[in-house]
């Protein structure tokens, strides 16, 4: 439930239970439109300032020369153009928030802005949500260029790092293309609170907007932060990009879930909303988990940090156009509605997976909920919630189906976990990835659905019946700790699912520590390929990434990785930081010689980006890479910051 904190970056094994305008996001199936439910009232947010920044400190090639620039005032409407260079994108119509407001507004760092990026625009697509889009599958169709043959060509343009000793908990960049005269602007959260968009060809900070932050002491002592643990939501039709943040007084006090819209050119904070405004007694929410757009509805998800009780888990629906909270849906228990009949006023039921919910071609909601509250005694829930001795009762533990109003459960499952030792705390708390086999590859016409969670498997679901999984995969030993969790990708093209297999230290599992190949097709028991790569993340104690599948046929995986001296990850000493491989899609082969692509520091939880001739990558100590196949930009060296090479170890689940 809970690790120790060691010192340096967050690795997401605390936090939990341890989208009127648009639309935009790009789908490999069409979802039905969403129809949100009726909006409750918000209240005014102060204005703020958002000042664009200057280049990023560190190296950089081809970083635009800066130059003084007056800070621009932002209010919720409209977001002012005077005083930047760059030109805004349009915002929405409605201002919005809170029933609780700050005691004070977020108000970014005034500094000089970034001159727009001084070369032609490369093709780029918007990246706009985790895994690119709703079905949560990591595949770009833009990522043609990105071939087994052009890897030869990779090599890094440039690398930044965020400032003020901030980090990376579990945040995937999103892009967003030719805005405020940049080909594409990259955006990241900072652990410590604050947001930051960095061109994407240079790596110069464009702006950076801090949010408020938030503290929690685990049950070992230790504090750690945790503002800013979720991907952020790009609508290319507003210019807005939409991000969540924590902000609390004091370690374990009240927190505020702040959903809030920037305007995605200068950063300036428009509108937000609290998603959890009116907690009871002794009840500590907590949001770590990537923000979802469809049909002008926002979807968040909550849970708890370090399993501090108490918690109610929850999928909110928050409408875009107004900023208000349209509708909310707990897992657990609420005093108005009890799900499966369950009246007991239990805690627990995060929803907390890296990619949030995802959203079917139907246009449904889908969601993987943790545990239900057992802590006991002091430690446990207080009145008005009460002691569980059982995880999966409600929806706990379960792959929900909800309808996208929220108002309804459609269909659900539990897959049945084994329990006893450190095998306690199985949340299933990943998200599911949708994937569609092609018709030439596999004439079924199903939506298969892939989720895994803390017991160590992946399930495999036919998303026409939820009864029970078609079939159940052992990645990693069944424990509490975050570190054996993950996501899978999925390719459209192969047709095939691929999913880090993260520990063979537990009896069962087959494939040595590395990746998988799942051809779904008919829901057989089907394996095309295993490769072994990377040390086992259960003796490391540092996860393996979320894997990306590019559309020119490399399937991107992080692993563990201790140096050695031919640039690979067989090192016998010092601290383990992380690499991304490379990997041909439909063999299995290792690519790029048998080494990884890049090492970094610390480890890489988040799948790469791949856009266009571009790979981006964001580490957990906060270093974000920009890798190219495009040979007008030369080649840098990449940098380890040696003085932060211990990993913050935060525990998550």
């Amino acid at each position: 439930m809970v690790a120790a904190l060691v010192a340096c970056v967050v690795v997401p094994e605390i936090l939990s239970g341890c989208s009127g305008g648009g639309g935009g996001i790009p789908q490999h199936f069409t979802p039905a439109p969403i129809t949100p439910a009726p909006s409750a009232t918000a209240t005014p947010v102060p204005g703020n300032t958002a000042t664009p920044t200057a280049a990023p400190s560190s190296t950089a090639h081809g970083s635009p020369s800066a130059s003084p620039s007056a800070s621009a005032s932002a209010s919720p409407t409209p977001v002012p153009t005077s005083g930047t260079t760059a030109t805004p994108a349009p915002t929405a119509t409605a201002t919005a928030t809170p029933t609780h407001a700050p005691t004070q507004a977020p108000t970014a760092t005034p500094v000089p802005t970034a001159s727009p990026t001084p070369v032609a625009t490369p093709a780029f697509n918007n990246w706009t949500t985790y895994g690119f889009d709703n079905a949560r599958d990591g595949y770009n169709p833009n990522s043609g260029a990105i071939t087994p043959a052009s890897l030869a060509k990779l090599h890094l343009a440039w690398q930044i790092t965020l400032p003020n000793n901030d980090f990376n908990t579990q945040t995937q960049p999103v892009l967003a293309t030719n805005v405020g005269g940049h080909a594409g602007i990259l955006v990241v959260g900072g652990t410590l609170g604050s947001v930051y968009g960095y061109d994407a060809l240079t790596g110069a900070q464009v702006w950076t907007t801090p949010l408020g932050s938030a503290s929690y002491t685990c049950s070992n002592g230790t504090t750690v932060p945790i503002a800013i643990g979720g991907t952020a939501v790009y609508d290319p039709s507003t210019g807005s990009i939409f991000v969540a943040n924590n902000s609390n007084a004091a370690p374990n006090a009240a927190t505020q879930l702040w959903v809030n819209q920037l305007n995605v050119a200068t950063g300036a904070l428009i509108a937000r909303v609290n998603v959890a405004p009116n907690p009871l007694s002794g009840e500590l929410n907590f949001t770590h988990t990537s923000l979802t757009l469809a049909g002008g509805t926002i979807y968040a998800g909550t849970g708890s940090t370090c399993d501090i009780s108490s918690w109610r888990g929850r999928v909110v629906a928050v409408n875009e156009g107004s900023m208000s909270l349209a509708n909310t849906f707990y897992t657990v228990w609420n005093q108005t509605q009890a799900p499966l009949g369950q009246s007991m006023p239990f805690s627990g039921g995060g929803v907390w997976g890296w990619g949030g919910v995802s959203i079917d071609p139907n246009g449904n909601v889908w969601a993987a909920v943790g545990n239900v509250d057992t802590n006991a005694g002091t430690t446990g829930p207080q009145s008005p919630f009460v002691q569980d001795t059982t995880e999966f009762d409600a929806f706990g533990e379960h792959l929900v189906q909800l309808t996208p109003d929220l108002s309804n459960e459609i269909e659900s499952n539990y897959p049945g976990f084994t329990f006893g030792g450190a095998s306690v705390d199985l949340d299933l708390n990943g998200s599911a990835v949708l994937g569609q086999p092609p018709m030439s590859v596999c004439p079924m016409g199903h939506v298969a659905a892939a989720v895994q969670g803390k017991s160590g498997y992946l399930y495999l679901y036919d998303t026409t019946n939820l009864a029970s999984p078609v079939n159940a995969y052992k990645f990693a030993a069944s424990q509490f700790r975050g570190r054996n969790q993950g996501n899978p990708t999925f390719s459209p093209v192969t047709g095939m699912y691929y999913a880090a297999v993260a520990s063979s230290v537990a009896g069962g599992i087959t494939p040595a520590p590395g990746m998988v190949a799942i051809a779904p097709c008919s829901f057989s028991s089907s394996i095309a390929w295993t490769t072994a790569f990377g040390p086992d993340s259960q003796v490391a104690g540092v996860p393996r990434g979320a894997p990306t599948v590019t559309a020119g046929g490399v399937v991107l995986s992080s692993s563990p990785c201790q140096l050695d001296m031919s640039g690979g990850c067989t090192g016998t000493s010092g601290t383990y930081g992380g690499a991304l491989w490379a990997l041909d899609a439909s063999s299995g082969a290792i690519l790029n010689g048998g080494n990884p692509l890049i090492t970094t520091p610390s480890a890489i939880r988040m799948g790469a980006v791949v856009d266009g001739d571009w790979l981006y990558l964001f580490d957990n100590n906060g270093d974000l890479y920009g890798l190219t196949i495009d040979p007008s930009y030369p080649a840098i060296q990449d940098r380890f910051r040696r003085q932060h090479r211990i990993q913050r170890v935060v525990p998550l689940g």
